[in-house]
């Protein structure tokens, strides 16, 4: 004879199971291959209180958030973005002509936190440099990238 009680707690567990899966995926990888890699935006650290971190976007809009120091967010986090906020931010490398930018900007000065940007879109990968004189809009791609993804709900990963 069939016991629905017994189904139905079945049916709860396995029901239970699928959606604790289907949120903890929501939050991101817990690497991002080089393959996958569609944005990197990496801040290094001066003598003062700079933000440090690393924040990585794949291709499907996950993303890692590493925070070391100076962030409000200290250890790896993951998080989402929208197809449309990948998008914009697709579209924001598109504006300021990323791949006809220099690769380096620096100059001779001393104690600037250094910010490495790289995008990888359609097998196209370039890496940019950033410790002094870099052009407005690079900037502010930079800064674009970086108010977003702290605008995220993340959730921690270690």
């Amino acid at each position: 004879m069939f016991d629905k009680s017994l189904a139905g707690k079945c049916f709860n567990a396995v029901l239970s199971v699928l959606v604790f899966f289907l949120f903890y995926s929501c939050y991101g990888p817990r690497t991002i291959t080089e393959e996958d890699l569609l944005i990197e935006l990496k801040r290094t650290p001066c003598y003062g209180s700079c933000p440090v971190y690393t924040l990585k976007i794949d291709k499907n809009g996950k993303g890692l958030f590493d925070g070391v120091e100076n962030v409000e967010k200290i250890g790896r986090f993951g998080f989402s973005l929208s197809q449309d906020e990948l998008e914009e931010l697709e579209n924001a490398f598109l504006q300021v002509d990323f791949y006809q930018l220099k690769n380096i900007y620096d100059g001779l000065v001393s104690d600037l936190p250094t910010t490495y940007i790289t995008y990888n879109k359609d097998g196209n990968r370039k890496k940019i440099m950033d410790y002094y004189h870099a052009p407005a809009t690079l900037r502010a791609l930079e800064n674009r990238i970086e108010t977003l993804v702290l605008s995220k709900k993340m959730r921690k990963i270690r």
